[in-house]
């Protein structure tokens, strides 16, 4: 290489600059040509038409998006409202979000099988996952004793830990909450898991007086030394499970915050303590832009309900916990799992 040719600086790149600028009349054109290949026959004119779908929503997804498809809605900006475009002004940084993988270790788990199970959660961790699901007690996993086991080594106040314990969760939430205090962990992140609607999306029993005073006082204790630590979940899983559509299950995910919301707030929290407090669970799914799509717009929803109530703006901003959507995994073809959990 010569003097010269570094002087001259690298050579611009354009992507399909050989190609001509296509119309959309000569896209429908071409549709209308495959259709009738396929024994479709349409005119160019009703070939766009044709490829739409209709979602179980009634929400038209069309064929075909162009730069002047786009809506005219503001989308804001990074950490303001209406958080369409995240929480932070900082955006997708690392600290901003976390990988959560949840571990349902088998309910009768003996002492050796516990510490096996540590391991795992251990190896998880050195390898990339960053906070932890567990499934304890009535929920269908290990004893809420086992907890000091499975966390033993584990900076909680690092890597968040999610719970969910059913029935058993003031006891699990009390036995995390012990030990960071005697690990010294400080204030820690996470999720306690109290669901205040588990009778009614989870069946079993009604809950009772005992289980909605413990997660009043955790939800006090949290916003008291615990700022990051959620206390209730507004879970949407159980609707997406059952066949509901994307507006179902962020109706009813809705609903059960705003349920949570009128929980705390009677119980004498600040509504923006109560905001604080709550986290949102819903289904992520193989079709990337309906998953993207529904969590933007849940997010406006929920900053509309805060500034109805009251609530402060950055109080507004809803955390998401995204998960794999159990309703589109397979058993009989762990290939097809694999890509529609990678998308």
């Amino acid at each position: 290489m010569t003097t010269a040719d570094l002087d001259e600086g690298p050579e611009e790149l354009t992507l399909a600059g050989e190609f001509d600028t296509p119309t959309r009349e000569q896209w429908r054109e071409l549709v209308a040509g495959v259709l009738a290949k396929s024994g479709r026959e349409v005119s160019p004119a009703d070939a766009e038409a044709a490829l739409a779908t209709v979602t179980d929503d009634g929400i038209t997804i069309a064929g075909l998006y162009a730069a002047e498809d786009a809506p005219d809605v503001d989308t804001g900006v990074p950490g303001l409202s209406p958080f369409v475009r995240g929480a932070r002004p900082e955006g997708a940084v690392a600290e901003g979000w976390v990988v959560r993988q949840r571990h349902a270790f088998p309910r009768d788990t003996e002492r050796d099988g516990i510490s096996e199970a540590h391991d795992v959660l251990m190896a998880e961790l050195e390898n990339g996952v960053s906070s932890l699901w567990l499934v304890l007690g009535e929920a269908g996993g290990p004893p809420v004793d086992a907890l000091p086991t499975l966390l033993e080594g584990v900076f909680v106040d690092l890597a968040p830990i999610a719970l969910e314990a059913g029935r058993d969760t003031p006891e699990a939430a009390a036995a995390l909450l012990r030990f960071a205090e005697q690990a010294g962990a400080g204030a820690i992140p996470g999720s306690l898991g109290y669901d205040p609607l588990l009778d009614r999306t989870r069946g079993g029993p009604s809950l009772d007086q005992a289980y909605t005073d413990a997660l009043v006082e955790h939800a006090r204790t949290a916003a008291a030394s615990h700022p990051q630590l959620r206390t209730l979940v507004a879970d949407g899983l159980p609707y997406h499970q059952a066949g509901g559509s994307d507006a179902q299950e962020l109706g009813a995910a809705l609903a059960a915050g705003v349920h949570a919301l009128r929980l705390l707030t009677d119980a004498g929290l600040t509504t923006d303590e109560a905001f604080a407090r709550i986290e949102f669970r819903f289904a992520a799914t193989a079709d990337q832009f309906a998953t993207l799509a529904k969590l933007r717009a849940v997010r406006r929803c929920w900053d509309r309900i805060g500034d109805v109530s009251g609530a402060a703006e950055p109080a507004r901003a809803m955390v998401q916990h995204a998960v794999t959507s159990p309703a589109m995994i397979t058993r009989r073809d762990p290939w097809v799992n694999m890509l529609r959990t990678t998308v």
